[in-house]
């Protein structure tokens, strides 16, 4: 589905509610937004039941929201990761253990300090000339690889997963976990830094 259809079904479905055009959009993105809960949770039972929650609040607020094919994205991720946070909330009442939305919050203030001791173009540059999106991409049926990518810290997971695994751009991720494009950047190079270390060795 690009762009144009995706808009279309928006519009589509939100002018006269046609639920055909839901389906389509349900259809087109189950498996992806599957996927990324899986890769982040690692519990298909668990993965499956969000996924559902996910297309359950699509359903309900698509009428709503004021989308386009450039945001509906980011705010269906969102609504995504917004339910794993909540599956690590709960995980963490039931084993007393650190919820991923702490663990998130508690990074948040490292990565901020990190970005503000790493120049822009240095970042701009060594992404682009030594880690070109097409080769990671291309190495993701590695099983060393997807190994190295769950022993990630969570959130430099989530990106990896939202940039090489589901294609968004940079300011869809940003709006996706909250930050700018360059701590998406900034995440996404100590990522793969850390993904190469781990296949070399």
């Amino acid at each position: 589905m690009d762009d144009r259809e995706l808009n279309h079904c928006i519009k589509s479905y939100k002018k006269n509610g046609d639920n055909a055009y839901y389906e389509k959009i349900y259809r087109y993105f189950f498996q992806k937004i599957y996927r990324f809960v899986l890769l982040n949770i690692s519990d298909i039972q668990a993965a499956e039941e969000i996924a559902v929650d996910v297309f359950f609040k699509v359903y309900r607020y698509m009428a709503k929201a004021n989308l386009s094919s450039a945001s509906f994205k980011p705010w269906m991720y969102k609504i995504a990761r917004n339910l794993i946070i909540d599956y690590y909330r709960k995980e963490a009442k039931n084993n007393k253990s650190q919820s991923l939305e702490q663990y998130l919050e508690d990074r948040q203030s490292d990565d901020i300090e990190d970005v503000k001791k790493i120049d822009r173009s240095f970042i701009e540059s060594n992404s682009a000339e030594n880690f070109p999106d097409g080769t990671v991409e291309s190495e993701f049926t590695n099983e060393k690889l997807l190994k190295g990518l769950q022993s990630l810290p969570d959130i430099q997971k989530q990106v990896i997963i939202l940039r090489f695994i589901e294609g968004l751009d940079y300011k869809s991720i940003g709006l996706i976990i909250n930050k700018n494009e360059i701590s998406v950047r900034a995440i996404k190079f100590r990522a793969i830094l850390r993904l190469k270390e781990l296949l070399v060795k």
